[in-house]
């Protein structure tokens, strides 16, 4: 026979137990772990291809993209300057596929540790994002954190985010590529043609002196045109000449003002095999160097070919200064400059 005390210390344990699950249980200190996770946003989930206009903020301030009537993806800070395109595909996937997994913290001294403090406090890592629809509607908001590692069947990687109005954090699935600065979030890329497909160069000086440099094939030596005839460059010019529009990129854009105090350094015409033409223009403004670019597309048959690309870009040359970094700058000035010494020699 079971001693009555006994009975009476195994149930009074067991209430206890009880009761401290109950308190665990309803404490949101402890994590609540989301078994079956759910879409984070789901409404961006749904249709991806509806946003149209991107907020975003952090400690350095706050910048808007959106989808112009081109839909093109631009820069309102930039004065509509086109950012990357793929960036702004991969930003949306990563936000659409996001799912919470599991919760953590609501306490606001915490918050910092895992980065989802107020965004707009200086030195903050947080960064509100926002995603909206052609007619304003939420599709997506939140503030993300801190990223992470974490062992489970859905993803290796996750991050920490929490709602704009709300304290409680969650870890995520996945990560999302925000560039930090508004300037990384724009699309730097000039023109990239290719050193052999060069076929002939013009450098013009300040002072209107004119160098042309051609050759008869894409692997051929160039050869310039002097007062004593024919002369072969140097293959170190050669190939600086060459590779100055290789993956061309710039630094800073603004548009075109007719107020600014610059003198030109150079003019560069270039021909190619296939019959594309650019018009690059070297500008000095201070310390600081400008570009200008125009390109011309053949003709065949008579009929104008169809460079989408190109055409695009020359809309964008006509209105803009690129500043370019004075690295790029020598591949441009330093042919000119031994052009012109090997010319007073003569």
């Amino acid at each position: 026979m079971i001693p009555r005390s006994f009975i009476i210390l195994s149930t009074a344990t067991l209430l206890l137990l009880f009761l401290a699950f109950i308190s665990v249980s309803s404490d949101k200190r402890f994590p609540e772990y989301n078994r079956k996770p759910v879409i984070a946003f789901p409404l961006l989930n749904a249709e991806p291809s509806a946003v149209s206009r991107i907020i975003f903020a952090n400690s350095s301030g706050k910048f808007a993209f959106h989808r112009n009537s081109d839909s093109i993806w631009v820069s309102a800070e930039k004065d509509d300057y086109p950012v990357l395109p793929k960036l702004i595909g991969r930003i949306t996937t990563q936000l659409a596929d996001m799912k919470r997994i599991e919760k953590k913290t609501r306490m606001k001294e915490r918050l910092k540790t895992i980065g989802l403090e107020n965004p707009s406090d200086p030195g903050s890592n947080a960064a509100l994002v926002r995603l909206e629809s052609s007619n304003g509607k939420v599709l997506a908001e939140a503030i993300l954190g801190a990223q992470t590692s974490y062992k489970t069947t859905l993803a290796s990687k996750g991050t920490f985010i929490r709602g704009v109005d709300d304290d409680q954090a969650w870890l995520a699935s996945g990560t999302v590529d925000l560039p930090y600065h508004p300037d990384d979030w724009l699309d730097k890329r000039l023109i990239d043609i290719e050193p052999n497909s060069i076929q002939k160069l013009q450098l013009i000086g300040p002072n209107g002196e004119t160098y042309l440099i051609a050759r008869q094939k894409p692997d051929g030596q160039f050869l310039i045109l002097t007062p004593t005839g024919l002369i072969k460059i140097d293959s170190d010019l050669q190939k600086t000449l060459t590779t100055g529009l290789s993956k061309l990129t710039f630094d800073d854009a603004f548009r075109v003002k007719k107020d600014g105090q610059k003198t030109k350094e150079l003019n560069l015409l270039v021909s190619t095999f296939s019959g594309l033409k650019i018009d690059l223009t070297l500008w000095r403004d201070g310390e600081t160097f400008l570009i200008n670019l125009n390109t011309e597309v053949p003709l065949i048959d008579k009929t104008i070919v169809v460079h989408s690309k190109f055409k695009e870009l020359n809309q964008r040359f006509h209105a803009w200064n690129y500043i370019i970094s004075k690295w790029k700058v020598k591949k441009f000035l330093d042919p000119l400059r031994a052009l012109q010494a090997s010319s007073n020699k003569m």
